[in-house]
């Protein structure tokens, strides 16, 4: 079962008078129905009948709350994005006591168990994206988000003594990040160039650490 999308369109305010508990529901049919239906194929062949269809509306009830059906996909894509951001948490904001080593092999495993289950809506954005202005600004936009946190983290690091000096925050984290984006959607399009899903962990954990803080992986045996 899909989780419940309930962030709205690309983070804008809902249209006014438009939402109750009812409205809410329908709009969450359709989310489920277009996030099941990217499982199989294409947003692009998936028609906006069958999602009104799907979601027990008529073709005139779905407009009234998206505009298209790449509307629905920008919903999803800022629902999904969203876990995404909160499996990453540990990267941007370590909790006391917690050993670099641990916070990023804990936000990489979370990451990818959140990636594997959401991977399809991912996929088809970026397939989509380049066809679709709209969904291309709002994924560097999130990608954006994503940067600023890692470089605030790497800038509060370095301030603190624990990380290296070296690039400047923003430009590392942007390496860091891509590298975890084009590795992820390679894993989803089961490219045989993606490292392989019982690497990822070790991999990711040991860039991070030696570029980010200058250690050496230990394979989860830092806690501390």
């Amino acid at each position: 079962m899909v989780a419940s999308f309930s962030n709205g369109l690309s983070g804008a305010e809902p249209r006014a008078g438009r939402r109750n508990l009812k409205g809410d529901m329908r709009e969450q049919a359709i989310l489920e129905c277009a996030y099941e239906a990217l499982r199989k194929e294409p947003m692009r062949t998936i028609s906006i009948d069958r999602l009104a269809k799907g979601a027990g509306l008529s073709r005139s009830s779905f407009y009234f709350y998206f505009e298209s059906k790449w509307q629905v996909l920008s919903a999803l894509l800022s629902s999904v994005t969203d876990d995404v951001f909160i499996a990453s948490s540990m990267i941007f904001d370590r909790p006391e006591g917690i050993s670099p080593e641990a916070a990023i092999e804990h936000a990489v495993s979370e990451v990818v168990d959140v990636w594997e289950r959401h991977g399809h809506v991912l996929r088809e954005v970026g397939d989509a994206a380049a066809a679709e202005p709209a969904l291309q600004a709002q994924w560097d936009r999130i990608l954006g988000r994503f940067i600023d946190a890692a470089a605030a983290a790497i800038e509060r690091d370095r301030s603190a003594g624990v990380a290296l000096d070296g690039p400047p925050a923003r430009a590392l984290a942007a390496a860091l990040m891509w590298m975890g984006e084009r590795n992820l959607g390679l894993m989803t399009m089961r490219s045989a160039n993606a490292i392989p899903v019982d690497e990822i962990v070790e991999t990711t954990t040991t860039v991070w650490l030696r570029t980010v803080f200058g250690l050496e992986y230990r394979g989860g045996s830092a806690r501390s």
